[in-house]
């Protein structure tokens, strides 16, 4: 068997397609299944009608040098020489065996047309150009018969082919070639189709896996677009805050401070209009106002004093709820946005608290034409948390620098009230220093009254004592 399966095997090469490969097998097939059979009908020739053996022979070499050029791998030449000469054997052979007024045996000439089918089983019929030629070759001797049994014109005895198991062997060769070439044809057809079908299949699960494949592809394009979507705006986020706090270092005066700030914002979001208002400064019994500290492009500019109070309004809302306002159904003359081609309602207004730790320092108002996205309102929230911390120490600055003037004055007030005390102390002292000499003086003075007091009355008590004397 292994024998055989290599023989099937002549002329096959892995570099070819598994098509042509098959059809060399099937030319090899038929090549070793037709020199059993000349063989055979060479055996019943040498026994029954010794004239056919020479040219039994004949086909027996012919097949088996195709066999040969099949192994050296002349694929095509032995599989075109496949296709006519089974139809050129039996047609030399119907030739010989027809003797001179004979009618053509229908057994034989129906083995020569199976015969001359041969090319299109072993060329695919898109190859015209080979199995054309062979087909119009194996047509000839079923065509001109008669020609070519003038052409060979052996006379011998014949009747032994007038036997019915005669020819019927040779209609059961025919059938049997026949039934190889449907059979194999079938199986080939199936094959293909198979193969078609696998190809198909493999097609299905391979466009499957690409569709799959592309659509991860597709998400993975739009998970890295959204990516870089958030990259640019984490990107944009953190430029607005590094120039805004930029600002914020840069300015210490609160007025110009808030004016920088709504500008910068407005043009940063790309909006048309926009204000700023800060927490009033209050008393312990007063209420909680909002004042219109700065603005961008409002006509309520000029009435910068304008104030709100908590639950007010939009504004006075966002105070009281400590969260951001967005309005994208804006009511008519609710705000109108003014042009140089007249004045307009906004697409949007978006009101954000200025807060830290829970506490609102200021509001802003934001309207623009166009929609303010998440990601610009997220950055107004965080925006507002380092303004209002900025906010809150430039007005503790403030107020340190007021409390500080106010020390500075009581400490300059209480200074020239301990001089004005020094002056009049050092003046006292003069003036008691200048009351002791007086008292000194006066004692003094007292003194020498007192002792001259005590010399007159000594005087006097010696003239009384004198004039007692004189008396007596």
């Amino acid at each position: 068997m292994k024998f055989i399966n290599r023989i099937v095997d002549f002329g096959v090469d892995s570099k070819l397609e598994d098509s042509i490969n098959t059809k060399i097998k099937l030319a090899n097939i038929l090549n070793l299944a037709l020199i059993v059979i000349i063989a055979f009908y060479s055996v019943i020739a040498a026994l029954v009608v010794p004239e056919l053996v020479p040219y039994c022979l004949y086909g027996f070499a012919a097949y088996s040098l195709n066999l040969f050029l099949s192994y050296l791998r002349f694929n095509l030449l032995t599989r075109f020489i496949m296709s006519i000469l089974p139809a050129l054997v039996i047609g030399m052979l119907h030739a010989v065996i027809m003797q001179a007024g004979d009618s053509i045996m229908k057994e034989v000439y129906a083995f020569q047309i199976v015969g001359s089918l041969i090319a299109f089983s072993l060329f695919d019929h898109k190859r015209i150009r080979f199995w054309l030629p062979a087909f119009i070759i194996a047509a000839i001797p079923i065509l001109y018969i008669h020609e070519w049994n003038d052409f060979f014109d052996v006379a011998f005895d014949n009747s032994p082919f007038q036997q019915a198991w005669v020819r019927n062997s040779v209609l059961f060769g025919a059938f049997f070639l026949g039934g190889f070439l449907f059979v194999f044809l079938q199986r080939l057809n199936q094959k293909e189709f198979d193969k078609a079908q696998e190809l198909t299949n493999r097609f299905a699960v391979e466009n499957k896996k690409a569709l799959e494949k592309e659509k991860e592809l597709e998400q993975s394009l739009e998970k890295l677009e959204e990516a870089q979507q958030e990259e640019k705006k984490r990107a944009w986020a953190t430029k607005g805050l590094a120039e805004i706090g930029s600002i914020l270092r840069e300015q210490e005066d609160l007025n110009v401070l808030t004016d920088q700030i709504i500008s910068f914002i407005v043009k940063y979001l790309e909006a048309n209009q926009g204000a700023l208002f800060l927490i009033d400064e209050k008393e312990d019994n007063e209420e909680v106002q909002l004042s219109l500290k700065s603005a961008y492009a409002f006509k309520r500019k000029k009435k910068i004093h304008q104030k709100v109070n908590v639950g007010e309004g939009l504004i006075g809302q966002c105070y009281l709820e400590k969260d951001y306002i967005y309005l994208t159904e804006v009511p008519e003359n609710f705000i109108n946005i003014t042009s140089g081609l007249g004045d307009a309602n906004p697409r949007s207004i978006l009101i954000t608290p200025l807060m830290v730790n829970e506490e609102v320092y200021g509001v802003f108002e934001i309207a623009s034409f166009k929609e303010i996205e998440q990601y610009q309102i997220d950055f107004m929230l965080e925006m507002g948390e380092n303004i209002a911390m900025q906010l809150n120490s430039i007005k503790n600055n403030e107020k340190t620098k007021l409390l500080l003037a106010e020390m500075q004055e009581q400490s300059q007030q209480l200074h020239s009230q301990e001089e004005e005390m020094r002056q009049n102390m050092e003046e006292l002292q003069a003036t008691q220093e200048q009351t002791e000499r007086q008292e000194q003086e006066l004692r003094a003075e007292l003194e020498m009254v007192q002792k001259e007091k005590a010399a007159l009355e000594e005087k006097l008590q010696q003239k009384e004592l004198e004039v007692q004397s004189l008396k007596s």
